[in-house]
């Protein structure tokens, strides 16, 4: 063998395996888009091997979701017409222009997996031999595109975060400023000018105290129960309790409220099962919301009545007042954090427009659901399902 024809078929080996050694997936297709030639990286990346794809179609070989889903040619598919992968490979066939690292992001059919796919491509033409081809170049960006993605939707997770406790952080400050001032304004007169003021007075001053302490702490308390569940620090200590005791003891304490607008809260039971697995004192706080909604949109002399069955494999408790209602158009607003409404309590009791989100997180950690209906001037119904398993 001459030294000559030695060095070139060394080369050629030495091509060969750098081409079988690039990173890059290469393949080389003829003028009618059929592969002549793929590298390692290839066969790795679409998980196809080189005795398999030679004298295939383009994207047939690369597991193009239309030509498998369609079972059809590269080509022929339904989506060839807007291919810009087929196109430049056309394109640079045709007119010897070079693509260089366009972004094509697909679902790929790879070791008979559909995979969403984030590749950078390139193409390069090239004439040997009197034919005329096409070599494309993949590079698989598809783990940097979903770091990205993950990173994007971190940083608005975070942001939204950020709003929601500037948000919480505003309604505090807003929402506790009267009742902090008429502690401080009613103790201040009680210690400064104590025998101005009859013993009626005295009492009543320290009942309009104990009330505006009351609301601050119940609102902190929503706060910090919101703050924890947007963190998805929702912990639900359950095990099996009785249903239908809890709904007794939360109509009890209720009707203790309900009392002064001589409101009555009846109790309709039809359960075949009483106890499921639930975090009691979450469910208490889902039901006292309800409840005590009931009572502050109720007018006087009225009823709320109190559901409880047992629905396809779910218990489902509503609560059905008499009240003022709720426009239709409103009803979105009322499971979201300091969701508001036109509708007014009936003895201007305090709101923190809190509960029924915290509510709806509760139900929903349950794997149960909540929803509302209501009619302006006739009243409303809030109705919530807990599974039985």
């Amino acid at each position: 063998m001459s030294i000559k024809l030695k060095n070139l078929k060394e080369s050629n080996e030495f091509l060969n395996i750098l081409f079988d050694n690039i990173t890059s997936a290469l393949f080389i297709v003829d003028q009618n888009a059929k592969v002549e030639n793929v590298n390692n990286s290839f066969s790795i990346l679409f998980k196809n091997k080189e005795e398999h794809v030679l004298g295939v179609l383009c994207g047939n070989a690369i597991g193009c979701k239309f030509a498998v889903e369609e079972n059809k040619e590269c080509g022929t598919t339904s989506y060839c017409s807007k291919c810009n992968l087929r196109k430049d490979i056309l394109k640079t066939m045709a007119e010897e222009i070079p693509t260089n690292r366009k972004k094509l992001n697909r679902d790929f059919y790879t070791g008979n997996q559909k995979e969403t796919k984030h590749f950078l491509y390139s193409t390069r033409y090239i004439q040997f031999d009197g034919e005329k081809y096409t070599l494309i170049i993949v590079d698989d960006n598809t783990e940097l595109e979903n770091q990205k993605k993950k990173l994007i939707d971190q940083n608005k997770s975070l942001l939204d975060l950020n709003e929601q406790k500037s948000k919480l952080l505003g309604i505090a400050a807003h929402d506790l400023r009267n009742p902090i001032g008429a502690i401080n304004s009613f103790s201040s007169l009680l210690l400064e000018s104590e025998d101005d003021f009859s013993k009626e007075e005295k009492i009543e001053f320290l009942g309009l105290i104990k009330d505006s302490s009351q609301f601050s702490l119940h609102l902190l308390n929503e706060l910090l129960d919101i703050s924890k569940i947007e963190l998805g620090k929702l912990d639900l200590d359950k095990e099996k309790h009785n249903i239908h005791d809890i709904v007794v003891n939360s109509i009890k304490i209720n009707k203790i409220f309900a009392r002064k607008k001589n409101i009555a809260i009846n109790l309709q039971s039809k359960l075949q099962t009483n106890k499921i697995n639930i975090d009691k004192n979450k469910i208490e706080q889902v039901l006292h919301n309800l409840l005590s909604n009931g009572i502050k949109y109720s007018n006087p002399d009225t009823n709320i009545t109190v559901d409880l069955l047992e629905k396809n494999s779910k218990i489902q408790i509503s609560v059905k007042d008499q009240g003022v209602g709720i426009p239709e158009s409103e009803l979105k607003n009322l499971f979201t954090e300091f969701g508001t409404t036109s509708a007014k309590t009936t003895a201007n009791e305090s709101s923190t427009g809190l509960g029924l989100a915290i509510a709806k997180k509760i139900v929903l950690g349950h794997g149960g659901n909540i929803s509302a209906k209501s009619k302006l001037g006739e009243g409303s119904e809030f109705l919530f399902t807990l599974p039985l398993n």
